[in-house]
């Protein structure tokens, strides 16, 4: 973009680091940077207009076309990671559930064998067990007397009673 088209007040498309963001220009300071706000309202610095992409079109502008030029993701709150995590239960979870119905210690190969089979739980990751491995000694460390799962033997786990 050219300095002269650049308005204070307006919305540009940015890449900032590896990123496009959305950022309203508020002020320009003395060192003749841009300041604006981003969509999370965190305050940016624009430091040459080679950063500024493009101006930010609103919907009605690119009717018709698929998606916006630079689309903005939603912000991630805490209500929506409520919903996400209510409608698929964690690895840990699952993990819990199927120590549950073993009534003994198991290893995390086996864990995870029940848990994909049972469809408690479902990964695209190539080393499952030992993502559990790593979560549930995470959660021994990190709760202590408080957590979920007790080390019985060299990898295998059983559920606190």
């Amino acid at each position: 973009m050219k300095k002269t088209n650049i308005k204070i007040g307006n919305v540009y498309n940015t890449k900032i680091g590896k990123k496009n963001v959305s950022v309203r220009l508020t002020s320009k300071n003395e060192s003749g940077q841009w300041v604006g706000l981003d969509t999370e309202n965190k305050e940016v610095v624009i430091k040459s207009d080679k950063q500024l992409i493009s101006p930010h079109l609103p919907k009605s502008s690119y009717a018709g076309k698929k998606e916006p030029p630079h689309r903005i993701l939603p912000s991630k709150d805490a209500a929506s990671k409520k919903e996400r995590t209510a409608t698929k239960p964690g690895g840990l979870t699952a993990a819990v559930r199927v120590l549950q119905e073993a009534g003994e210690p198991l290893n995390c190969q086996e864990m995870v064998k029940r848990m994909l089979e049972k469809g408690y739980w479902k990964t695209a990751g190539k080393t499952p067990s030992a993502t559990i491995y790593s979560a549930i000694l995470r959660e021994i460390k990190e709760k202590g007397d408080n957590a979920r799962f007790r080390k019985t033997e060299r990898g295998k786990f059983e559920l606190v009673k």
